[in-house]
């Protein structure tokens, strides 16, 4: 079993209260439901399990994104009675079919190549067969589109691909056939090897704890832990966090979650406690969203990365940042030089979205500062201004998370790394 947290324990107290989980009493209310969903035999039984977990079910499993019939049958209204979209459907032949969509690629992408692709065997000529047939273009309110797909089934296949439409029906089949594939089930035996539930529990009770010390009136959320198929990471409110242990099963895994290489280096046993505390973080880290600068995010995000250091004194640094080792090592041996350059080019104040985005967001490095300073390098950098902070006011870890005034935090920090 690989544990849910990785420790990097010195003389902390804190650290070393907390460095085994044996014999601690954990209060955390806590459902592992992977295997009752492995267990499901029936797509009566998935429906009477999601009618139980309705988050899940919609969060997860996509019925929360299901598009209402209403909005299906105004897009098909909009299209059939576009001139071009005519025109298409009043080809004279499949040779004048295939020139009109040549023409109209947008309607080629949109309806012909979705329609062709989903089932083997189908042809140009049979699409044509379709148009030809079809009475769907002298359809003008929404009612009759109603009616009319309900009566021409081949055409309501071909409208519905067209706009990934899918009725509550066509999702259950396709969940519980995703359930039942082979390679999702080889997810479930990996989330069985690769994870420590037991360990996660202990760990995300423990957090909760630590927050509990700061906040005596927060009740931590009921906990459950799920796979899906890669339907969703995490979901979390002020009563439930629901976690799809799927996604965090780390390079050992036979399937990832189809994110970018920067990404999923991050989505790992070792990182799922301190970015469920970052996700935690939103409710506690006061922030004031009128003004965003560079700094403001910087700061925000420092503060984000901070509330997980201080729930979680026995995991390394580089995970709370979800940088790798070297990447954490480039950043400390640089940050003279990142800093530096945020000044000399102007850049702390800075409203632009283009800055925020290339300093802040998600991005494999930050070439414009070097080739080896590690993305979201803002978001480090506002971290070590408030470590600063702390350390040179000595507020409270509460004063901090009320504190929205960013540059009394950057006068205050005495912000001034060194060359190394």
């Amino acid at each position: 079993m690989i544990c849910m947290a990785v420790f990097a324990c010195s003389s902390d107290n804190a650290c070393e209260q907390f460095q085994d989980g044996t014999g601690q009493e954990i209060s955390l209310v806590f459902e592992d439901l992977t295997h009752q969903i492995h267990d499901l035999e029936s797509i009566g039984e998935m429906k009477s399990f999601f009618d139980a977990h309705p988050i899940i079910r919609d969060q997860f499993f996509e019925y929360g994104t299901l598009q209402p019939e209403g909005a299906f049958h105004a897009q098909v209204l909009r299209l059939i009675t576009t001139p071009k979209v005519q025109e298409i459907y009043r080809a004279s032949s499949v040779d004048k079919l295939e020139e009109l969509l040549n023409q109209h690629r947008d309607i080629r992408d949109l309806l012909v190549y979705p329609y062709l692709s989903a089932k083997q065997g189908r042809s140009l000529y049979e699409l044509h067969e379709l148009f030809k047939s079809s009475r769907i273009t002298s359809v003008n309110n929404l009612e009759q589109v109603g009616i009319y797909l309900a009566e021409h089934p081949k055409e309501y296949d071909l409208l519905a691909t067209a706009f990934g439409f899918l009725t509550p029906a066509d999702l259950d089949q396709e969940n519980f056939e995703t359930l039942k594939n082979p390679y999702v089930d080889t997810l479930y035996q990996e989330v069985i090897r690769l994870i420590d539930t037991g360990r996660l529990r202990f760990d995300l009770d423990q957090a909760y704890d630590r927050l509990s010390v700061h906040y005596p009136e927060h009740v931590a959320p009921k906990v459950q832990t799920v796979y899906s198929g890669f339907g969703k990471d995490i979901f979390i409110s002020d009563s439930l966090l629901i976690i799809g242990l799927d996604y965090y099963l780390g390079p050992e895994a036979s399937f990832r979650p189809n994110v970018y290489d920067y990404v999923k280096s991050r989505l790992t046993p070792q990182h799922l406690v301190p970015q469920i505390m970052q996700f935690t973080s939103l409710k506690f880290n006061k922030t004031n969203r009128s003004n965003r600068t560079l700094l403001d995010e910087m700061i925000y995000y420092g503060k984000a990365l901070e509330f997980s250091r201080e729930l979680l004194p026995c995991v390394d640094e580089h995970l709370i940042m979800g940088y790798t080792p070297q990447e954490m090592a480039n950043a400390y041996t640089s940050e003279a030089v990142i800093w530096n350059y945020f000044l000399d080019n102007e850049l702390v104040y800075s409203e632009k979205p283009l800055e925020l985005t290339r300093y802040i967001d998600e991005r494999p490095s930050v070439p414009e500062i070097d080739k080896i300073c590690p993305g979201r390098i803002g978001q480090w950098v506002g971290w070590q201004i408030v470590k600063a902070y702390r350390e040179e006011t000595g507020v409270s870890f509460n004063e901090l998370m009320e504190e929205t005034d960013v540059q009394k935090i950057l006068r205050l920090s005495k912000y001034r790394p060194r060359l190394r």
